[in-house]
């Protein structure tokens, strides 16, 4: 193992306690909604959530293509630092799946739903795997 992915390692087991924490919130603190949200409203959130976990989860080859179209303009990115970005925003990306399913809450909206995306967000996590980072002579990028 390299320096950094020990890293990724930690953050994805820190963004794992901070979507518990979000749950824990959730059921400590009740909607304030008098009623649940509309229909239409409440599924754009629902897809909008899942569309940021999907993004999150194929952030490396979303970053690897955007590398080599950054490559073609002369823009100046070590590998390293593209793994590392194409991550973080991986799991910020998966984490705001667990930030929809607190708004969602917040809206009054069903507590199967709000439950669907929490359990959605901790499974991302959990399957998310940060890949091997580039060395530093590889110019190659991003490895799929």
């Amino acid at each position: 193992m390299t320096a950094p992915e020990p890293t990724m390692r930690i953050l994805k087991y820190i963004f794992i306690v901070s979507i518990l924490l979000f749950i824990f919130v959730t059921i400590q603190v009740p909607s304030r909604a008098t009623r649940p949200p509309q229909q239409p409203i409440e599924l754009i959130l629902i897809l909008l959530a899942l569309l940021n976990l999907a993004m999150g989860l194929n952030a490396r080859r979303l970053f690897a293509r955007l590398g080599l179209a950054n490559a073609k303009r002369g823009a100046q990115s070590t590998p390293l630092n593209q793994w590392f970005t194409a991550n973080i925003w991986a799991l910020a990306m998966i984490e705001s799946c667990a930030l929809f399913a607190v708004v969602l809450h917040m809206l009054g909206s069903s507590a199967k739903m709000v439950a669907l995306l929490f359990g959605c967000s901790l499974l991302g996590l959990i399957i998310w795997s940060p890949g091997t980072p580039p060395t530093l002579n590889d110019p190659g990028g991003i490895s799929l």
